[in-house]
């Protein structure tokens, strides 16, 4: 389980999280809603090592505030970054080898070859398109290598920051259903997500988070339903169909 209490990120003079307490239960999908600049990539760089920061995190009932992003790694807290940030001059093979540098090493010869099926049988695109560069993959593609990447590195939580970010209806739905696939096997997952509305259909529990505080939190079905939570992020005019969930 993870656990966040009191957690504070500050760049310079200008505090961006603002003592968030959080939890994500062992098996759950939590999200986390918000505006632009709220304060949900720092909390999950905060998570991850990626920037400095007060309070506490705590996975498993270890105390992980202080280390780095390697060592929090090794212990199976997985992050797929904002803009999906995959290695563009690498092929996707190569970015699927680099993601389990954590527990095999750089140069190391454990076989990760159950690994590798199991992201190939998770998204069979990646399969065929396994020698080809990064870069020439469309964003739906891209989104699902960095996720692939995440899982060669048995993961025991994955962090997903705006996974939908740049994508087409039809694609989210599919990347939607196998984050939903994933966290089926057990993997729990804290999700950042500005598609409010799909990320409380899919999500357990939610929190909406606003200028760097938590404003509001509770089980995603309820809140879905909220009016407040419909009128900040699904706008007016879908409030009359909100019965069709």
């Amino acid at each position: 389980m993870l656990k966040i209490k009191d957690l504070h990120v500050k760049y310079g003079s200008i505090e961006a999280v603002k003592g968030i307490d959080l939890e994500v239960g062992d098996h759950s999908i939590v999200c986390l809603i918000g505006s632009n600049g709220a304060g949900k990539t720092s909390l999950l760089k905060a998570i991850s090592g990626m920037v400095e920061h007060t309070g506490v995190v705590e996975w498993n009932g270890e105390n992980i505030s202080s280390y780095n992003s390697v060592s929090i790694a090794k212990r199976g807290v997985q992050h797929v970054p904002e803009g999906r940030q995959v290695f563009p001059g690498l092929t996707v093979f190569e970015n699927l080898e680099v993601g389990c540098i954590n527990w095999r090493g750089y140069f190391g010869k454990p076989d990760y070859e159950k690994e590798l099926e199991y992201v190939y049988t998770m998204f069979p695109r990646l399969k065929e398109r396994r020698n080809q560069l990064a870069w020439s993959l469309s964003g739906g593609e891209q989104q699902m290598l960095a996720i692939g990447r995440a899982l060669m590195g048995r993961p025991k939580i994955l962090l997903l920051d705006e996974p939908s970010m740049g994508l087409a209806p039809l694609v989210i739905d599919e990347l939607f259903d196998k984050i939903m696939e994933i966290n089926n096997t057990g993997l729990p997952v804290l999700m950042v997500e500005q598609n409010a509305r799909k990320a409380l259909k899919v999500s357990d529990y939610a929190y909406v988070i606003s200028q760097g505080k938590i404003s509001m939190e509770g089980r995603s079905q309820k809140l879905i339903h909220d009016d407040q939570v419909i009128a900040t992020y699904f706008g007016k005019h879908w409030k009359s169909s909100k019965q069709r969930l």
